[in-house]
């Protein structure tokens, strides 16, 4: 189960980065935390905990083989999700506060 919701939330998160990225406007506050410090980090969470779970169980399980193959996409997903937001945050220009 830790293996399928931790592919959800990445992909949650990666849509959220992704809208960010081709709509600026979207690029909010709330929107950097809920990728940053939830969205990413609970999928690597749930999925290197699926991962290591399972780190000694038989490989020829298909099931078992499934979920491996959901964490490390979580994996793939919740990076990729960080790395738009890091970037859009490196890239952004600084705002002149208003006199």
């Amino acid at each position: 189960m830790a293996a399928l919701a931790s592919v959800w939330l990445a992909l949650a998160a990666l849509l959220l980065a992704t809208a960010m990225l081709v709509y600026r406007p979207a690029m909010t506050d709330v929107a950097v935390t809920l990728v940053l410090y939830f969205g990413a980090p609970g999928a690597l969470c749930l999925a290197i905990l699926t991962l290591w779970a399972h780190r000694e169980d038989d490989v020829s399980d298909r099931g078992l083989q499934g979920r491996r193959l959901q964490a490390k996409v979580a994996m793939v997903f919740a990076l990729a999700a960080a790395a738009i937001v890091y970037a859009l945050i490196v890239g952004s220009e600084k705002l002149a506060p208003v006199d």
